[in-house]
């Protein structure tokens, strides 16, 4: 008869976990810190938005394209709308990512096929973000 095989139990250690608990600590620190960053870089990305292109929201600027964006910079600079303060470094808005983001896309898919969601997907507008890349 063949004997069972010896089980051998897998130990937590207090070193292990006291390593765990701190990355989670640290990486809760770490993550709050990029929100509140993230959230200030959108106040002020927005806030020269409005100042450059005349946008009234972050919606508004997403539905611009680059070369939209590029145009309307470019008129309302030469329309007096706005001037760079004597000394300041060069800036353009750069596009960081673009796609078409219908939210209920899955749900779609699961009510209709993939076939239906791919097509609204397509016929639905392009959106697009921006980073402000500043030449110093």
């Amino acid at each position: 008869m063949p004997t069972a095989a010896a089980k051998e139990t897998a130990v937590v250690t207090k070193v292990e976990l006291s390593e765990i608990a701190k990355l989670e600590t640290d990486y809760a620190k770490a993550k709050r810190k990029v929100i509140d960053t993230e959230k200030d870089l959108k106040f002020h990305r927005i806030q020269l938005a409005e100042k450059v292109l005349g946008v009234k929201s972050q919606d508004e600027l997403k539905a611009l394209s680059p070369a939209e964006v590029q145009k309307r910079m470019e008129k309302r600079f030469d329309a007096g709308d706005w001037k760079a303060e004597r000394g300041a470094p060069e800036f353009q808005f750069v596009k960081s990512s673009s796609g078409s983001y219908p939210a209920w896309a899955k749900l779609f898919v699961q009510e209709l096929g993939e076939t239906a969601a791919a097509r609204i997907k397509a016929e639905t507008d392009v959106t697009y973000s921006y980073c402000v890349e500043v030449t110093l």
